[in-house]
């Protein structure tokens, strides 16, 4: 039975399976059977699919490669598989049963269940050491000089080499698993550790001059097992451990696997819990990005020539936030990703807030979270990777192009999707048990996704995704429900809203809760904010003040407003400190003509006027009363607040006014690169109709062979399995029939012998002229591999 026969006798149900699993098998939509056959075989699908198995099923899939290697039978694969793994689980039963059927299912291997061939390709996806095993001696020993064997064959009580094939003498001699152990029991303890921490894998390991004759007296451990046939050289400095003597030094053939995922050690909470360390966290996040957003308002990041934030500009914005680089890093991604800030298109492009930020700070908090989350949720950016080492050496920073996953947000509901697997209420102990549980599930991949899982995790904490390590209740919501209802399972989370105080008499100012948008946004002028969590801390100071009474404020608006929001009676000290501070200012008032200062008392401007801290203003008195500086009037007002004075700004008419511009912002911006889910038709429905459109395809194809077998068209396959195709062809000696295209246009068919393949040309004799031939890749319409029985009957289908 062929692949494709194999394929036209799976259910509708299992080969929409597979297209669900294999996605890439149907881009574009195969147009029959035999074309899927060959898309099955092409080296990126199949590298795709097994770096997507489980630790389990990729061992079995190890068995299986290792015995098909072997086996003389091919229908004895899986029991020798079976005996690699030390299993005895009957058919249709047990661990080694449901990986076959996964590794079935995937079509990574076909036919029937007690018989399954290898589709092509496996052998190399898997690698050249399955199991971390090396490969067989007798393919070692085919390089191995005779001089080289010398010592050998001398040590191991084999005849000397007088002729070829010596090698094989001590393949055989290796294949002898009674042997080996003998000659591993007279090993010394260094000689044993260097044995044993090959045989783990991988096989394979660093010796200076390993191709140079040596005698087992060498005073080195590693010259002393290549003397005795233990290790055998492969190059002038690389030594490998044969599959035998691994085998030999193992307890279990094929390691240590266990067939279930490790467990994920958690601790038991109440979901109330966890939810109200989300929110707390979850509002830290929205402070973050509302006070990071404030701050490139006033003073923007400039945009590096390559791209990204530059470290300067992420030290000031961390300060200014109260937080480490890396959570800076964090915030500035993620607002990025929500589009809230972005760079400007000038000359000096710089990063600031978009007209989309002043929009999200009017939401309600669970608005703005959720839309945050989305956004980390969905981004191709991995915050963590900000201030480490990219390619070529280059400090990775915040915003740049090297910060760029594609595959991050799979990553992330991967790693989030194993917390789900957690009851709700339960968090992990720790980020190792959940990263021990990756490692499980793709080991192939878990090495360069390790240091980016972590990161994921610490990043899902910081931004409120997670508490203590597990899913929030409205984390879960939004992963597995809609964004309305993770808002609404939210706001039912956070706590509610305060619009009081307690006023500290030393003028710190303690809020027991999430303060209201009005509240919020007055303390913030007031006050500066020192410390927050379940309630924040603010301190008044004359500079905060000072801010205030700019905004417009009176000292009667600041005694009022705290007053009717206290709790406590203000302390005597801070109404004195407002009554000061008010009396001082605006006495002096700048205002733009080139620009102008103006102050009743002419003593105290004669006073700025002879002080030599301000003399880059340039003052010049224009009357007793008045002063004009060639300066900006926000210059004059910041260099003498900067000298000690405090003076305002004025309109016209004489109002007090502040004289800062407008907040400035970046252009609105198309949405940053994310990956959604599509919502919106069946996916189930979906692959009914490929999978019909494909045995439809298929049923054609069949109809046409037998209708008119000679002038029959080779179904079209695509270049990738064109390659795989003419490789497998190159390496098993087959014939192929080809379907090809003449620079004239003329169509021809051919049935060649190939031998190699390079250069955009694949040669081959061919089986009518018995000539070496040469067929250009990009001309080949199709290509089909024949059975032996079918090199001389072109009229039937080769696969």
């Amino acid at each position: 039975m062929s692949l494709t026969a194999w394929l036209r006798g799976r259910s509708d149900d299992q080969l929409a399976q597979l297209l669900r699993r294999r996605p890439d098998l149907c881009l574009p939509v195969p147009a029959d059977l035999a074309t899927l056959a060959g898309r099955l075989g092409v080296r990126t699908s199949v590298q795709r699919a097994v770096d997507g198995l489980d630790a389990f099923t990729l061992r079995v899939l190890e068995g299986l490669v290792l015995a098909s290697a072997t086996a003389t039978d091919p229908g004895r694969s899986l029991a020798a598989a079976r005996d690699l793994l030390d299993a005895d689980d009957d058919l249709g039963r047990g661990p080694v049963a449901g990986a076959v059927a996964e590794l079935l299912e995937l079509a990574l291997i076909w036919g029937s269940g007690d018989a399954p061939h290898l589709v092509a390709s496996v052998s190399e996806a898997v690698g050249p050491y399955p199991a971390g095993l090396g490969r067989p001696a007798a393919q070692l020993l085919r390089s191995v000089s005779d001089v080289q064997l010398a010592p050998v064959l001398r040590n191991l009580g084999l005849p000397p080499a007088t002729q070829p094939g010596s090698g094989q003498a001590v393949a055989a001699v290796l294949a002898e698993r009674d042997r080996v152990t003998e000659l591993v029991a007279a090993c010394v303890a260094a000689e044993r550790e260097i044995l044993d921490r090959l045989a783990v894998g991988p096989p394979v390991g660093t010796v200076r001059n390993a191709q140079l004759p040596v005698a087992a007296e060498d005073p080195t451990p590693p010259s002393r097992l290549i003397a005795k046939g233990l290790l055998i050289p492969i190059d002038a400095h690389t030594v490998e451990l044969a599959r035998e003597v691994g085998l030999a030094l193992r307890t279990s053939a094929l390691g240590e696997v266990t067939p279930t995922a490790p467990a994920i050690e958690s601790v038991q909470r109440s979901p109330a819990e966890l939810d109200r360390l989300g929110t707390t966290a979850a509002l830290e996040t929205v402070r973050l990005v509302e006070a990071l957003g404030e701050a490139w308002t006033a003073k923007a990041a400039a945009v590096l020539r390559s791209g990204g934030v530059g470290v300067r500009d992420l030290r000031r914005t961390a300060r200014e936030l109260g937080v480490d680089e890396a959570r800076a890093a964090l915030v500035i991604e993620t607002a990025y990703a929500a589009g809230l800030v972005g760079a400007t298109h000038g000359i000096d492009p710089v990063y600031l807030p978009t007209v989309e930020f002043d929009t999200w700070r009017r939401r309600d908090t669970a608005q703005r979270w959720t839309e945050l989350a989305m956004a980390w949720l969905g981004m191709t950016r991995q915050p963590s990777l900000v201030s480490q080492r990219g390619e070529r050496d280059r400090l990775i920073t915040a915003l740049s192009p090297d910060a760029e996953r594609g595959t991050i947000p799979a990553l992330r509901n991967h790693v989030l999707a194993v917390l789900g697997t957690l009851p709700p209420g339960a968090a992990a102990a720790d980020h190792a048990t959940v990263l021990a549980r990756l490692t499980w599930q793709t080991p192939r991949r878990a090495k360069a996704q390790r240091p980016l899982a972590a990161g994921i995790l610490a990043e899902a904490d910081l931004l409120g995704v997670t508490a203590a390590g597990g899913l929030t209740g409205y984390s879960r919501t939004l992963l597995h429900g809609t964004r309305t209802v993770a808002e609404q399972v939210l706001a039912g989370a956070l706590p509610e809203p305060v619009d009081h105080f307690v006023v500290q008499p030393d003028l710190t100012i303690v809020v027991p809760g999430p303060p209201t948008a009005a509240l919020g946004r007055e303390l913030a002028l007031a006050a500066d904010l020192e410390s927050t969590g379940g309630a924040s801390v603010y301190r008044i100071c004359e500079a905060s003040l000072r801010r205030a009474l700019d905004a417009d404020r009176s000292a009667a608006d600041l005694v009022h407003f705290l007053t009717r929001h206290s709790r406590t009676p203000l302390p005597q000290a801070l109404t004195y400190l407002i009554d000061d501070l008010s009396r001082r200012h605006g006495v002096l008032r700048a205002g733009t003509a080139a620009s102008y200062l103006r102050c009743d008392d002419e003593s105290l401007l004669a006073r700025v006027l002879s002080d030599r801290g301000v003399d880059s203003l340039q003052l010049r008195r224009l009357a007793p009363t008045v002063l004009i500086s060639a300066a900006p009037a926000t210059r004059v007002l910041d260099e003498l607040r900067a000298a000690g004075y405090a003076p305002a700004g004025e309109t016209a008419e004489g109002a007090v006014v502040t004289l800062g511009p407008e907040p400035a912002r970046a252009p609105t911006r198309p949405p940053g690169r994310a990956v959604r889910d599509r919502a919106g038709t069946d996916p189930g429905a979906h692959l009914g109709e490929l999978v019909r459109r494909i045995r439809s395809g298929d049923a054609l194809s069949t109809l046409s062979q037998r209708l008119n077998p000679i002038a029959q068209q080779i179904p079209g396959v695509t270049s990738a399995t064109t390659m795989g195709l003419l490789r497998d062809a190159i390496r098993a000696g087959r014939r192929i029939w080809l379907g090809y295209a003449s620079p004239d246009g003329t169509a021809s068919r051919h049935t060649i012998l190939p031998i190699s393949m390079a250069g955009g040309m694949v040669r081959g004799h061919e089986s009518a002229t018995q000539r070496l031939q040469s067929f250009s890749l990009h001309r080949i319409t199709a290509v089909s591999v024949l059975a032996d029985e079918d090199e001389s009957d072109v009229g039937e289908d080769p696969r």
